[in-house]
């Protein structure tokens, strides 16, 4: 093992450049992972597209697997892990002590909210900040002391496993925060690959009925969707949803509406519209838009929630069902680049160039 690496650096918006970088040397608390695939989150678009503070050059990727290469004996005990282990490894670096992190909520994290810590997360983080290597975008990751990590099956690809972390935010958004189960209908409106996460986790449910509403774009993951579980698909370019989603459930309108498309004005109006008469549930990601009335909103006795990450015990829960072959996740998976193709992947997962995308990945020692 040399003691260099390589990465793709993004140094401005919508521009990367292969860099080297020295290998750390690695604290007795602290690991060093050899990644050997990283996913392209939906967040990676907006993040690629926004302009960088000054110095704040950084190494993409968050949804990260690979192999321990190296580990300090402290984290060893720490983390029960072993050069040679394989994980998958979670974007969240939290404080590990406050009442969020001992239920697993590290996405809640009190501390990483308050102080400094919360701007060492992977993919995010800038070179400036040593020892730079924090993003999956590259050969080698340095390993936090604070890290979190999954054990990954043998028996699931990489090119697969990389997807854990949006099937785990299906499983957060549609199950635990939207209550789908047995007897519950749900609308999922955006057919990305955290749609398809929420269709994913809804079939596991036992939902009885999964809508999946999208653009007439979006032709191949609609049908990616259906081949996921989604009982009914929804062109609304040529369709009129509340109509179709009356005719589907004789007019009672869905228990659950889940919300991946950014929550534009359109689309919350819209899941509002065509939940149940009284007591449903909304969840979002959130979104800006004037002139909201909450009106209909307690007329409906509608609950809102919120999209944010995901639990541990999601991401857990994710893995056990991609592991189980029930699902062709060789559709959800639909593309593969190199390290010198993260432009491209990034850009694909955006729909510029490559339409038909949905969940991308980077092998960084391929080209």
């Amino acid at each position: 093992m040399t003691d260099k690496t390589i990465s793709a650096v993004k140094i401005a918006p919508k521009q990367t450049e292969i860099r080297e970088f020295d290998l750390p040397l690695i604290p007795e608390d602290a690991g060093l992972l050899k990644v050997t695939a990283a996913g392209v989150c939906g967040s990676d678009v907006g993040g690629y597209a926004r302009a960088l503070p000054e110095n704040a050059a950084n190494i993409m990727g968050h949804e990260n697997v690979g192999y321990i290469e190296r580990i300090g004996a402290v984290a060893a005990e720490q983390w029960g892990l072993k050069p040679g282990d394989r994980v998958a490894l979670e974007e969240y670096l939290p404080c590990l002590r406050c009442d969020w992190c001992s239920v697993g909520e590290y996405r809640l994290c009190a501390r990483a909210d308050r102080l400094a810590l919360g701007m060492i997360r992977y993919g995010t983080t800038p070179i400036t900040k040593s020892p730079a290597l924090w993003g999956g975008f590259g050969h080698f990751m340095y390993l936090h002391p604070n890290s979190v990590f999954h054990r990954l099956p043998e028996s699931i690809p990489d090119e697969y496993a990389v997807a854990a972390l949006p099937m785990g935010n299906g499983v957060q958004w549609a199950k635990i925060e939207g209550g789908v189960g047995p007897g519950k209908s749900i609308l999922i409106q955006g057919p990305g690959q955290q749609g398809i996460g929420c269709v994913i986790a809804s079939k596991e449910a036992g939902a009885a009925r999964i809508i999946v509403a999208g653009l007439t774009r979006d032709r191949r993951r609609l049908e990616v969707a259906r081949h996921c579980g989604a009982d009914e698909v929804i062109d609304v370019q040529t369709e009129d949803l509340r109509t179709r989603v009356d005719l589907l459930t004789e007019g009672r309108g869905v228990d659950i509406v889940v919300d991946v498309t950014g929550g534009s004005a359109n689309t919350v109006l819209a899941g509002i519209d065509v939940l149940k008469n009284k007591g449903g549930t909304l969840v979002i990601q959130g979104g800006e838009f004037d002139h909201f009335s909450f009106e209909q909103v307690t007329r409906k006795y509608i609950t809102i929630k919120s999209c944010r990450g995901h639990s541990y015990a999601a991401v857990e829960e994710a893995i056990a069902t991609i592991a189980s072959g029930k699902y062709p996740f060789n559709e959800v998976c639909s593309h593969r680049f190199g390290l010198s193709g993260v432009d491209t992947a990034i850009r694909a997962t955006a729909g510029e160039g490559i339409t038909d995308a949905i969940h991308v990945s980077v092998f960084p020692w391929e080209d």
